[in-house]
């Protein structure tokens, strides 16, 4: 067994090439060989503790079900400068990217940004030998905003098409804590003393986790706030040892984790609550080349689409060298689709498309039709490295990080 020094430093480094929030489940594989080549990426910070079971009276106006009006979200500000409008027509794959402005030293990563492109929240690198406080970062178009988190490991996950971020920071005590930013202002989301943040949608419903077991900050339990001034409400589980965190959150109000029922064998499975569903469905594995995937991993939901990874064990490796798929699930529909091409980890999009990494580290996308390496900067020197971790629905704006050597720098890419 892991201890929790170990789990921690896997799970929190700044530039963290998991899924967004802390999750006991490790990525296998592929990515276990990417973080091995990622050698100086490791940090080491302290577990969490728990906190007590919550009510569940208030799930039902959490999952959408006569839920009073959304708390207000944040207000666009005029001064701030908008993108320049993006093309019409169908997608062609051909983009350009273009280094954010950060303040002062320029090393950091994009972490999340809105369906539309038009908000990117990043952090940056750690201030200080051996310091694990990071500076957080909003861009809203070319302009940033620089905000500040109390504690530690500070991040921000998500944010929506009006502006409203939320995240997570490691606190007093060693517990985590989870956030909302609003027009620059920090609020701290009620009720939750160990637990964070991972995603928001447009009516202002927020998804996200707390720790159940003092010690052992991996194992944790889905919950909502139907807005950030709501208490969080525990959501059902699948049965009385299954664990994890809630990832995404769909604009109708479906909920999206990434779950296991407790025991170390027992595969990720994706989990979804749907609005006025009394219980969460666990979707099914996946059919992949050679037969049903033996695990799944999640890694977003818009537009009623699931987008992930899945794996098939096997002795024999495939002639193409990949034991890894990316999948997308329709909600809607229950079709399966296997897209052509290869991703190691990332985000999804409204249209069921992916982005991430793939072969050698390089960001890349993958549509209906095609897999597209992503390009770097006018002047970019070294490698190509990086990473996806926003993607708009319309595949037009995608935000994440370029690195190579000791520059980290965050990116927009622009399509179409």
């Amino acid at each position: 067994m892991r201890t929790d020094d170990e789990h921690v430093a896997d799970r929190l480094r700044w530039l963290d090439d998991e899924p967004a929030g802390p999750s006991r489940i490790d990525l296998p594989g592929a990515i276990r060989e990417a973080r091995r080549r990622r050698r100086n990426r490791r940090v080491a910070a302290a577990g969490a503790a728990a906190l007590g079971v919550l009510a569940m009276a208030a799930l039902p106006a959490a999952l959408g079900e006569d839920r009073a009006a959304p708390a207000p979200a944040a207000s666009p500000s005029p001064s701030m400068p908008l993108p320049e409008p993006r093309p019409t027509g169908p997608w062609q794959g051909v983009c350009t990217a273009t280094l954010l402005p950060v303040p002062g030293d320029p090393r950091a990563a994009v972490t999340g940004g809105d369906p539309d492109g038009r908000w990117l929240v990043g952090r940056r690198a750690p201030q200080g030998q051996g310091r694990m406080d990071f500076g957080l970062l909003i861009w809203e178009g070319d302009r940033v905003r620089e905000v500040e988190l109390p504690g530690s490991m500070q991040e921000l996950t998500d944010v929506n098409r009006a502006g409203l971020a939320v995240g997570s920071s490691l606190g007093a005590g060693n517990k985590w804590r989870a956030w909302v930013v609003r027009d620059g202002e920090v609020i701290d989301l009620p009720v939750v003393t160990s637990g964070g943040a991972t995603a928001v949608n447009d009516a202002g419903r927020i998804v996200g986790y707390r720790n159940l077991v003092p010690g052992k900050p991996w194992i944790q339990r889905p919950v909502v706030w139907d807005s950030y001034r709501s208490r969080p409400v525990d959501l059902p589980l699948p049965g009385p040892q299954w664990e994890g965190t809630a990832i995404g959150i769909d604009e109708d109000g479906t909920v999206l984790a990434a779950m296991s029922d407790g025991h170390p064998d027992k595969p990720t499975r994706a989990v979804v609550w749907r609005p006025g569903a009394a219980r969460p469905e666990v979707l099914p594995l996946p059919q992949v080349p050679g037969g049903k995937a033996d695990r799944f991993l999640p890694l977003s939901l818009a537009g009623g689409w699931v987008t992930g990874t899945a794996e098939r064990d096997t002795k024999v490796v495939p002639r193409n060298g990949i034991t890894r798929y990316p999948v997308r699930i329709d909600l809607r529909t229950g079709q399966v689709d296997v897209l052509k091409g290869t991703i190691w980890s990332g985000t999804g999009n409204g249209r069921g498309w992916m982005a991430g990494w793939v072969s050698d580290d390089v960001p890349g996308v993958i549509t209906d039709t095609r897999s597209v390496k992503l390009p770097v900067p006018d002047g970019w020197r070294g490698e190509r490295q990086g990473r996806v971790t926003s993607f708009s629905d319309d595949g037009r704006v995608l935000g994440g990080k370029l690195e190579s050597d000791d520059q980290v720098r965050p990116v927009r890419w622009t399509c179409r």
